[in-house]
């Protein structure tokens, strides 16, 4: 039987999954608990919501206002039927919400999708919430599953992020793939992005189907936002300091830029290009992006230049009106100096004026295939902490005059198109290995370990790394 996605799975289900699965004392317990940590009248969201039962009738009659999103839509025509609500077709990974909520409900909706896409979902949830939120996740941890099924060769235990895949499992006449973390997985993901857990339940569940009966471990979490922190600038906790910068290869840097593509909000670029008269593009990063999105803006107004590793510019103050630095400040010596400098050479006085530092953002699969894989294996560099830099950015910039801040997310990916996976793997290794740790001693290990890990990776989308950034985007305050 061939493998469901999950919109096949639950349009084929509909009722059926309802039955099965909505009568749980267990998970009912942990949503009036829940309901005492929400505010009266909140916004609420039920994230793959079904058919609205258990979770959204329960937010409903509590008194909240209902929204609940859901791939199937089956699910979605039975939730309208019987939930007072507003209930919308929509994919958890591309959903944009209408406005921040007070509480997100997340039950069993996040099996069918890859690793890097569970890591990156926690975080949107935590972007989708009001500061002081609350977030009630609902698993399957990794430590329920049998040893017999490790030996039999269905589970694949996936090492760069920590997590177990279970490949092609029976599941209601059905056959998936689906994603397990243990429950300190779980704890430590949500903690990454920003949350505090609250409380936490573990019980069996038998499900009420005649033909599903297996015995399930139910693992739910109640956590709460931490209004301090920003999820794009997670993983949490920072270090205690920055590391000792790194070393960038320029072959390799060039390698990268040819073969990375937005996904979407690259406008944020292209307006600040547009309407600036005099660019700074820092460490030459506009070529990764610029070139694709706007060719002939960039060449008759940009500057270029690589970040000296002492942090000065070679310039006038208030010389340009947007400086741009793409993946620049894990190689800046003093990070601080190197951000006063962006500050110092940027037109404070053009209430247009805009400083744009992009870092990889928490859930980037090639940041992640590199922290995961090389750095430990490394003798020379490990890898700078990309929200700790952003943070420290802001910082600063706020000292300096540039103290409207915010914090954006652009979506993007490079592409690896060879038809033979071996050499697809091979050069995405040699790639991403090259950037940083080509003169490191490990560096032949480094792209073997990488090697079982982008054949994991190209199975869930092949010819592609996913590269999401974390944009920080500093403006003068206006006068």
């Amino acid at each position: 039987m061939e493998v469901a996605d999950a919109e096949t799975v639950f349009n084929f289900l509909g009722k059926r999954y309802e039955d099965a699965y909505a009568d749980s004392p267990n998970l009912k317990s942990v949503m009036q608990d829940a309901l005492t940590r929400i505010r009266p009248g909140s916004r609420v969201l039920d994230v793959g919501c079904g058919t609205g039962e258990p979770v959204a009738s329960m937010l409903a009659a509590a008194g909240h206002s209902v929204y609940g999103i859901d791939v199937a839509e089956e699910m979605i025509k039975i939730a309208r039927l019987q939930v007072p609500g507003r209930f919308e077709k929509a994919d958890m990974r591309t959903y944009t919400p209408p406005h921040k909520f007070g509480a997100v409900f997340v039950i069993y909706s996040l099996f069918q999708i890859s690793p890097s896409e569970t890591h990156g979902v926690v975080y949107r949830f935590a972007e989708w919430l009001e500061d002081d939120g609350v977030m009630i996740l609902g698993v399957m941890p990794s430590t329920s599953l049998e040893s017999s099924q490790v030996k039999s060769g269905e589970l694949l235990r996936d090492k760069t992020w920590d997590c177990v895949r279970w490949m092609k499992k029976p599941w209601m006449t059905r056959v998936t793939n689906e994603t397990f973390l243990s429950e300190q997985g779980w704890q430590d993901l949500l903690q990454s992005a920003g949350f505090t857990v609250e409380e936490e339940s573990l019980f069996e569940f038998t499900p009420k189907d005649k033909e599903h009966t297996t015995p399930e471990h139910h693992y739910l979490i109640v956590a709460r936002k931490n209004a301090r922190c920003h999820p794009l600038l997670g993983p949490y906790p920072f270090p205690e300091s920055h590391l000792s910068p790194q070393i960038r290869h320029s072959s390799a840097w060039k390698e990268l830029q040819s073969r990375f593509t937005f996904d979407d909000g690259q406008n944020i670029v292209l307006d600040v290009l547009k309407r600036s008269a005099t660019i700074l593009d820092v460490g030459q990063g506009l070529g990764f992006a610029g070139l694709e999105i706007a060719p002939g803006i960039i060449a008759a107004k940009t500057t270029k230049i690589f970040l000296d590793p002492s942090g000065n510019l070679p310039f006038g103050g208030q010389s340009f009106d947007a400086v741009i630095a793409i993946s620049t400040l894990e190689y800046a010596n003093d990070v601080e100096k190197s951000v006063r400098e962006l500050a110092r050479v940027t037109n404070a006085a053009n209430p247009l004026a805009c400083i744009m530092i992009f870092q990889a953002a928490p859930e980037s699969e090639a940041q992640r295939l590199l922290s995961s894989n090389c750095a430990p294996l490394s003798t020379q560099n490990k890898t700078r902490h990309q929200g700790h830099l952003l943070h420290s950015a802001g910082k600063v910039l706020s000292e300096t005059g540039f103290a409207q801040i915010s914090m954006q997310r652009v979506n993007g990916h490079f592409k690896f198109s060879d038809s033979q996976l071996p050499r697809q793997c091979h050069q995405a290794a040699e790639a991403l290995a090259s950037l940083q740790y080509r003169e490191d001693p490990n560096y032949a290990q480094m792209k073997e370990a990488l090697i079982p890990q982008l054949q994991l990776l190209f199975q869930d989308h092949p010819n592609i790394i996913r590269h999401e950034l974390a944009v920080l985007i500093a403006r003068p305050l206006a006068n």
